[in-house]
């Protein structure tokens, strides 16, 4: 009866590190914080290396979704990649045609026009306003950027954890 009771045990303990070690077991996560001061804002563990920024157009007043991934560099930081762009209507400022720098495939699907590409970030900024509904999608998280003031300038940046 003990041995059985011990061995359950040992199996909810390794499950329960199991789940703890799984929820960041990507090794980054995703700082907000004010551009000018560099004020951490918040900190979000990342489920695995991708997340999206999602927006609506400041011209064409539709949606628009920017997708990156995180690469790991050798000496163990990240660096931010653009892999696509997602849009429904050319406004200025949207990319038109497959010989923009850094595209690698440009296609129409389903009314949607997608930009592939391969475009490395040095410094991610996102100007906030809440007319446009600036969303960060981390995994399941949906992190609302327009809980910070209008105008305010965001810089995203890659970490190695929230702590």
């Amino acid at each position: 009866m003990k041995k059985a009771s011990l061995n359950k045990v040992a199996f909810l303990l390794s499950a329960t590190i199991t789940t703890v070690v799984a929820l960041n077991a990507y090794g980054s996560a995703l700082n907000i914080e004010k551009y000018r001061s560099g004020e951490r804002l918040e900190c979000v563990n990342m489920e695995d290396d991708r997340f999206v920024l999602s927006f609506i157009h400041s011209v064409s007043l539709t949606p628009v979704s920017d997708s990156f991934h995180l690469e790991k560099l050798p000496e163990g930081a990240f660096q931010i990649m653009q892999t696509e762009e997602r849009f429904i209507a050319h406004g200025q400022g949207l990319p038109s045609m497959s010989t923009e720098p850094d595209v690698t495939k440009f296609e129409e699907k389903d009314g949607e026009f997608i930009l592939h590409l391969h475009r490395k970030i040095n410094d991610l900024i996102v100007r906030v306003d809440h007319r446009f509904k600036n969303r960060l999608h981390i995994g399941s998280q949906v992190i609302d950027l327009n809980k910070w003031p209008d105008f305010m300038g965001l810089r995203i940046r890659p970490v190695k954890s929230c702590n």
